[in-house]
């Protein structure tokens, strides 16, 4: 009995380090596809007029849109990770009145970032209407007149840890790391986007130091 429980235990372990590692790489995708529209907009644009034209032509030739449209597709890959995290892989419970109170502030903090910088600057200012060649008015109201960097981005990152707070049940006692692993995930490809992938002087740096940017650009 004690060999199968610790065969059981091994099976486990590798199983949750499996999740890991996959749900890792798919976190990251759509951070470097924007990543790419962000750093390459010409490069990005002949795509669309060569092997994606036909995206093109369903968008009305607007560049962002198909930006746009490209990330509504990838969203699979992360709305794919968190359900089977959150409703496969374990029982379903709410937390504790006041950690549900909290998760339900964090996740409401979140969706107003992510509500306002939509209607301060558009889609077309979210889908790098700026680096691919559109006018997009710029913004000094909020939340840009806050000292948070990136809005939309934190936005993201604080409803998923709302989301996971509110659901941090009694299955999830003993198990905090666990738990809380996606968002944790979540925080560190989207800091990754904000300080490196999507990040002109870094990002530039970077990919300069690879050998897959111009020293003048």
């Amino acid at each position: 009995l004690k060999d199968w429980r610790a065969v059981a235990e091994i099976v486990r372990t590798s199983v949750g380090a499996m999740f890991a590692f996959w749900a890792f790489v798919l976190l990251g995708i759509e951070r470097f596809l924007y990543g790419y529209i962000y750093h390459f907009p010409e490069s990005f644009k002949k795509l669309c007029d060569g092997p994606l034209k036909e995206v093109l032509k369903w968008d009305d030739g607007l560049y962002w849109l198909v930006a746009k449209h490209l990330g509504v597709v990838i969203k699979v890959f992360q709305f794919g990770v968190i359900g089977y995290d959150l409703l496969i892989c374990r029982s379903f419970g709410l937390a504790s009145p006041s950690l549900l109170v909290l998760g339900v502030v964090v996740l409401v903090a979140g969706q107003v970032l992510n509500v306002s910088v939509f209607n301060a600057i558009g889609a077309m200012g979210v889908y790098y209407g700026t680096q691919l060649g559109y006018t997009v008015p710029w913004c000094n109201g909020f939340p840009y007149n806050t000292p948070i960097s990136d809005p939309q981005y934190w936005g993201v990152v604080l409803c998923v840890w709302g989301m996971y707070i509110c659901l941090c049940g009694p299955g999830a006692e003993g198990q905090v790391v666990r738990h809380f692993l996606i968002p944790v995930l979540e925080t560190f490809w989207y800091v990754c986007s904000m300080k490196l992938l999507e990040d002109t002087k870094n990002g530039g740096t970077a990919l300069r130091a690879m050998g897959l940017k111009r020293r003048d650009a």
